[in-house]
């Protein structure tokens, strides 16, 4: 029997694994960013790496060295496999830290995009999916190389500028998988507007039934993230020349039914800073700083408000206030959720505002 036993150790250590394409690190191409692309019928997987092979990912998002090889299929699968072949070496995705749909393959559906990655054991699950904006994601990747910008390190740099205003990003693979699983709310993912000299995040695309619905502007996203209580800074301009920063946001959302009639309140308390002043009123008067309170607290339901409007007109749930009303009244959302999309536009919003100025300095001369 321990004849046996040692015999079996060898064979169970080996057999931990069926992974009969483990390679050495410079005959791989670890693909840095993949673009998903559709047209007509037809998907197109584009794959930007080191044109070196493997080593450092971090390096060469968009120097003369990048290469970016494309594979075309019927299916995201297809079309992955299809990159396979046409690659000079063995590919990988376990290092790929963002993915870009284009804009024809997010109107056929983004389901079918992130389908076949989810499904993959090898994929970095906290990767992050951005939509590219009226564009295809293969002339965004092929824009920036020939521009010779850095697109891994630069989309890098972006995710890292959006959590000093954001305490997290949700557009990770494995949260957005997450999303698809229920069908009441839209699903939000950050789109990337394409510049002379680079790309920015302007803002959030609107999935409806896994299909790109709309674009949000900027301050309808920045609405949005307030409402879900994601924010960590964000300025605000008032119109007597008066700049402030929100330092701390906290916002709490409670719902009601009654009668069938949704009634969503909306507590936000939270904190500002004074940035800039350049009226020659002194501010820092009692009556003053109550004024301001009232300003930065009507700014803000301005801002909401537009963004609740979008909601109401386009009878979309941007909120995600499907879960919350399910939780909030179990009962009464058995008769509301098969319809809940006909509920959207008739919701009640009520706004608690709690804020105050609780920072200011005061350098060099009055005026």
């Amino acid at each position: 029997m321990k004849k046996l036993f040692l015999l079996l150790i060898p064979l169970i250590l080996c057999g931990c694994t069926n992974d009969m394409n483990r390679k050495e690190i410079d005959e791989i191409n670890l693909i840095q960013v993949l673009g998903i692309d559709y047209s007509e019928t037809e998907y197109t997987v584009s794959a930007l790496f080191n044109a070196g092979g493997g080593g450092d990912s971090q390096e060469g998002g968009g120097s003369p060295e990048s290469e970016i090889v494309q594979g075309k299929g019927k299916t995201v699968y297809e079309a992955f496999e299809d990159l396979r072949l046409r690659s000079k070496k063995a590919i990988s995705i376990a290092h790929t830290g963002y993915y870009l749909i284009g804009v024809d393959a997010a109107a056929h559906g983004v389901d079918y995009c992130l389908d076949f990655l989810s499904r993959d054991e090898t994929i970095k699950m906290e990767a992050f999916v951005f939509i590219v904006q009226n564009m295809s994601a293969a002339d965004f990747m092929e824009s920036g190389v020939e521009n010779k910008q850095q697109i891994h390190q630069d989309l890098e740099a972006l995710n890292q500028k959006q959590m000093e205003t954001l305490t997290r990003n949700d557009n990770t693979v494995v949260a957005l998988v997450n999303e698809m699983e229920q069908s009441y709310s839209c699903i939000l993912i950050p789109y990337l507007v394409s510049e002379e000299k680079g790309f920015l995040i302007d803002g959030y695309a609107v999935i409806k039934d896994m299909r790109l619905f709309d674009y949000l502007d900027n301050e309808t996203s920045n609405a949005v993230n307030f409402i879900r209580n994601v924010v960590r800074r964000y300025p605000i301009y008032l119109n007597d020349g008066v700049g402030l920063l929100v330092t701390n946001a906290n916002t709490k959302l409670n719902s009601n039914i009654n009668n069938k009639v949704i009634t969503v309140d909306i507590k936000m308390n939270y904190e500002t800073m004074l940035k800039e002043v350049t009226t020659k009123e002194d501010i820092f008067t009692q009556d003053q700083l109550d004024k301001l309170t009232k300003e930065q607290d009507q700014y803000m339901i301005d801002m909401l408000t537009k963004a609740i409007n979008f909601s109401i007109s386009n009878k979309v749930d941007i909120f995600q206030l499907a879960r919350l009303v399910e939780n909030q009244n179990a009962k009464e959302w058995k008769t509301i959720g098969p319809d809940w999309s006909d509920y959207i536009s008739n919701i009640q919003y009520q706004f608690k505002m709690n804020s105050r100025i609780v920072k200011s300095f005061i350098l060099g001369n009055e005026r």
